[in-house]
Formats: structure tokens, C-alpha cells, sequence
């Protein structure tokens, strides 16, 4: 097959190498292995877990099956917790905060070299001390998964990839879909058709706020799958075939800063040729291959973030290429629209199957990079797992936090919208948000998850009264703004007591008086949900004049009925 690339050219001004410095760790070398990152312990370093196997005697041959979570101390990591027997490889693993209690739950999936035919997948609860199995279920191997909130309810489902066994049946290629339900989760068997070898990602393409789904590899007869699906009024209806791959690994971002998510996929075309692309998306969810240079790429792993700190999205990849192992970095160049092959000093070459993640352990506004797979160029070919240090010194700030928030409430939907956010580098239009949304003032119980808009909807119970939200702003570095000012929507029909209601004066300096029904119960918060320490006074006044300026919540109980208001000190 005919094929054209985009050349890669000299390494033009203003992309800089990036300089890496390898970090003593204490972890594990995991052979076949994933990784997922996220803060476990809510202390502001970003963790590790491990999904893989190890070679437990020191034989040089792997003989376990071995998950671990690492905790990051911010300059040393040691080991919090491993799974125990209910360990997996040739998989998967995410972090999930399932029961939104603001603890990162753990799913898994893979093969156990202690059961050979029925493959697990197992789901950890975060106790705050460890993690505790909750459930044991089928499981699949050569795949993925992707945790997401398909139907907009708040709570976060999830989705299985990959090859599976069933006794009778033989094997076969399914996406199931693990729907949340508060209580537990409701599996969708066959949700689409699956891959095996490959990759797929969740992700609004058009900006509908409805979520999308591209899914590349292996049918169940080998043959090769690239597809994606617009997601019309809840249902994925497939839109466009892409470049046949029987294996490989996507990741997306907003390249090109336009608004809309682009992807990056690697893999082995119909001809067991290398694919290399980046689809830039037109704004309606039609993607558009740039080709790169992919020969004799295999087993690859993708990661994205800002490598070169310019504001923009880059990636890196690692894998095999000419039986030889290879770590790239690829900038993306604003003045061509076109990615650049980078020079990247200091990371060890490690070929597939392995991982790599971008992520900032240290918190200095710099991407490391988690690195593993196989050394080549060791004769014992062992599997290790190294995580780099970013020693660049340029500075990053963090961004603002959305200034304008709104919420529109219709039926029982949610409309949240928000806008002001900025950053010194990364356009407005490539910034992520974190939406976290509570039934109180600083809480998270009904959603807290990353989303690519500067807008998402929440379909609610009806029980649900009010709302308290926050934004923070991402950069393409993957740093988090403050919390933006917190918003507050009161969903009850107001009683006349209320309507009555008067908070006097406001902005207030001293005191603050309560005109109207008798309130019987007062709290006061600030816009980061902190509860302060007022009295309520029995001529219905509180004293605020130990608070220092700027905009509070009262919250005032009205004959069993809460109330919210707004209360400026200055």
C-alpha cells in the first residue's frame, strides 16, 4: 500500500530538548505492565498503582502476578499497599473514586499466573488506610479500560476492552460497559464490539458535552477495527472508519488549541505495516490523519502533555522499533501545525509491552515521565520500571480558576457553564477542567471528574435539592488552578419565608442582622467550604468582624427548611 509521510525536520528554534534525570524510586520491575496516577491520599502528590508481574525469586524469571500501589512523599516513594492473591497482568488498572467520598477506589483486569483460563477483574475500596477487595468478576486481558460518566448522573462508570473466555462460548472481543449505580454497578455485556491488542478512549469529539468513542485492534478474528462513534441522544451510532489497525494505543488532546480534542494513534495496519497519525478533529468530530513515520513500530505506548513548556500539547511514546527498544518525543510546532521529533536526554530505552505516563510527581509545574518495559539492550532482556525527572528550570505558572460561573437548572438537568479562566502559556481553548459538585458547601458526593469543555450537564434525582460547584482550571501540563469562587443554586421553590428574608447590612464589616422568620439554626462558610465559627445572636445578628474580606455562604434554617445566601465582608 501506496504510503506518504510527514517528513520530520530539523529541530526548528523554539523546541527545546528536554533533559531528564532518572529518580531512585524502590519500586518493583513490573514485567507486562499498566499504571494509572492519581492523588490516593489527598495530600497533594500524585500516587502510582501497578497492574503486572514480577520475577518474585530473583531467577530472571517472571513468576508472579503482582499489583502495588506506591506512595509519593513528595521527594521519596514507598510502597502503600499491594493487592495480595487478587493480582493481575496482561491488563489493566484505573483509579475510581466510585462512591464519590473523595477516596480513589481501584479496578483491575488481567491474567493471573495462578488461573490460567477464567481471567479476573477485580474493584478495590479506598478505606483511607488500604485498600479492601469488594468484588471478583470475568476479567479480560490484551485490552484496556476508561472510567468515565457515560449518562451524566454524577457517578462514574467504566468500561472493559479486550478477549475474554467463556466456557462453552471460546473466546471473544467485547467493550462491556460497567454502569454505576451508587449501590454498585450495573454490567452492559457487549456494550459495543470489542478488540483485542488495542486501544479505545471516551472522549467528546464535537463539544455536545456528550461522550464519543474511538476503538482501534483486533476483531475476534484477527482482522483489524478503527472506528469511531458519535454519541447521538445517549446512543454511540458508528461515524467513520478509520486506517485498519490490528494493534495499538491512542491518547488525545487539543493540539492545535481550536476547542477541540485531536487523538494520537499508533499501531500495525492491515499490511502488519506501522501506523503512525495524528487525526486533528474538524469541530464536528471528523478526524483528519497527519502521518508520521511508524515503520517497524510495535508494541508502543503513548502519553501527552506539554514536554517543552510552550503552553501546547506534545507526547511521548515508547515501544520497539528494528528489534530495538526507543523512547521519542514529539513537539508539537505552533507556526506549521505539525509535530516535530524532539531530542529527549536522560530517559533509558525501554521496549514494549510497557508503559509510559507524563505526570508531575514533584509538583514544580515540569512533566516526568514513568517509564517501563523491556531493556534490549541487556542480554537477560529483564523488565524495568524508571520514573525521570524533569530538570528543566523554565518557569510554569499555574492557571487561573474560571471567574464566571453559571448553573441553570431544567427539570431535573443541570446546566453548568463557566468562562475567565487564562494561563501564561496554554491557549483558553486547550485548558481542562475539574468540575466537583456536592450537596454542601466544599463537598463532592454527587461529581468530581476531569472534562475537556468549559461547560457539562448533570442529570440528577429529584431529591436532589441544592448545589454547590467549583471549577479548577488545567493547564496542558497537566497543573491545577485554585478553586474558583464556589457557585450555589437553590433548586426548591421558595416559601414566603424566604421571599421575607433579609440579610442587613450587606456587605457587612461588624455585624450582620437577619431580618424576617425566625431562624433557628446559622453556619457560615467560605467559598473553599471551610465552616467558620460565628454565634447566632438571639436578636437574630452575627458578629463578623474576625473574618476577613471577601464573599461567604450562610446558611440559615428556616422551620426544617435551609436557605443559602450570599454575604460580602468588607
Amino acid at each position: 500500500m501506496k504510503r506518504i509521510y510527514m517528513l520530520l525536520s530539523m529541530l526548528p528554534v523554539g523546541l527545546s530538548a528536554q533533559n531528564f534525570t532518572e529518580i531512585q524510586t524502590g519500586m518493583n520491575n513490573f514485567y507486562y505492565s499498566a499504571a494509572d496516577i492519581a492523588d490516593i491520599d489527598n495530600n497533594g502528590t500524585l500516587d502510582i498503582v501497578f497492574n503486572g508481574a514480577i520475577d518474585s525469586d530473583g531467577d530472571g524469571n517472571v513468576d508472579t502476578s503482582y499489583n502495588e500501589v506506591y506512595q509519593n512523599h513528595g521527594t521519596s516513594w514507598s510502597g502503600y499497599a499491594d493487592l495480595g492473591s487478587d493480582a493481575n497482568h496482561l491488563g489493566d488498572i484505573k483509579f475510581i473514586d466510585h462512591n464519590n467520598d473523595g477516596l480513589m477506589d481501584i479496578i483491575s483486569t488481567g491474567l493471573s499466573y495462578m488461573d490460567i483460563v477464567n481471567y479476573k477483574h477485580y474493584r478495590f475500596k479506598n478505606t483511607g488506610t488500604g485498600f479492601v477487595k469488594e468484588e471478583t468478576l470475568p476479567g479480560k486481558i490484551y485490552g484496556s479500560m476508561e472510567v468515565f460518566d457515560f449518562n451524566h448522573d454524577g457517578k462514574s462508570d467504566y468500561a472493559i476492552n479486550g478477549t475474554q473466555y467463556i466456557n462453552g462460548v471460546g473466546f471473544r472481543n467485547t467493550l462491556d460497559l460497567y454502569q454505576n449505580t451508587g449501590q454498585n454497578f450495573n454490567q452492559v455485556g457487549n456494550w459495543m464490539e470489542g478488540t483485542q491488542n488495542g486501544s479505545f478512549k471516551i472522549i467528546d469529539l464535537n463539544n455536545d458535552n456528550l461522550l464519543d468513542l474511538v476503538i482501534i485492534g483486533s476483531d475476534v478474528n484477527g482482522g483489524p477495527v478503527s472506528k469511531v462513534y458519535i454519541n447521538q441522544a445517549g446512543v454511540l451510532t458508528h461515524a467513520q472508519d478509520l486506517n485498519p489497525l490490528s494493534s495499538g494505543k491512542i491518547d488525545f488532546a487539543d493540539f492545535n488549541a481550536d476547542g477541540f480534542q485531536d487523538l494520537v494513534i499508533v499501531g500495525k495496519d492491515e499490511n502488519d505495516e506501522g501506523y503512525f497519525a495524528v487525526l486533528m478533529n474538524d469541530g464536528t468530530g471528523t478526524l483528519t490523519p497527519q502521518l508520521l513515520d511508524g515503520q517497524d513500530m510495535s508494541d508502543v505506548s503513548i502519553s501527552v502533555g506539554d514536554l517543552n513548556n510552550d503552553g501546547y500539547y506534545d507526547f511521548i511514546i515508547s515501544g520497539n522499533k528494528d528489534y530495538n527498544a526507543f523512547v521519542n518525543t514529539y513537539i508539537y510546532d505552533v507556526a506549521d501545525q505539525k509535530f516535530t521529533q524532539s531530542t529527549a536526554t536522560g530517559l533509558s530505552e525501554l521496549g514494549g509491552p510497557g508503559l509510559v505516563h507524563l505526570f508531575d510527581f514533584n509538583n514544580d509545574h515540569q512533566l516526568d515521565v514513568l517509564l517501563g518495559g523491556f531493556d534490549w539492550a541487556d542480554s537477560e532482556m529483564p523488565s524495568l520500571t524508571k520514573l525521570f525527572q524533569n530538570t528543566s528550570t523554565e518557569v510554569n505558572l499555574k492557571p487561573t480558576p474560571p471567574a464566571q460561573l453559571n448553573l441553570i437548572k431544567n427539570g431535573n438537568r443541570f446546566n453548568f457553564t463557566w468562562s475567565g479562566a487564562s494561563d501564561d502559556k496554554t491557549p483558553v481553548n486547550a485548558l481542562r477542567y475539574e468540575i466537583k459538585v456536592g450537596s454542601a458547601p466544599g463537598a463532592q458526593d454527587i461529581a468530581k471528574y476531569v472534562v475537556t469543555t468549559p461547560s457539562w450537564f448533570l442529570d440528577l434525582d429529584p431529591s436532589v435539592q441544592n448545589v454547590y460547584w467549583s471549577v479548577k482550571s488545567i493547564d496542558a501540563s497537566k497543573v491545577y488552578s485554585d478553586a474558583s469562587v464556589q457557585g450555589t443554586l437553590g433548586v426548591k421553590n421558595t416559601s414566603v419565608a424566604e421571599k421575607l428574608l433579609t440579610i442587613y447590612p450587606n456587605p457587612a464589616s461588624d455585624k450582620v442582622y437577619i431580618k424576617g422568620e425566625k431562624v433557628s439554626e446559622a453556619e457560615l462558610y467560605s467559598m473553599d467550604g471551610k465552616k467558620l465559627d460565628i454565634v447566632l445572636n438571639r436578636d437574630q445578628s452575627i458578629d463578623v468582624s474576625h473574618l476577613t474580606t471577601g464573599i461567604y455562604l450562610l446558611k440559615l434554617k428556616i422551620k426544617n427548611e435551609i436557605t443559602t445566601k450570599k454575604l460580602t465582608i468588607k
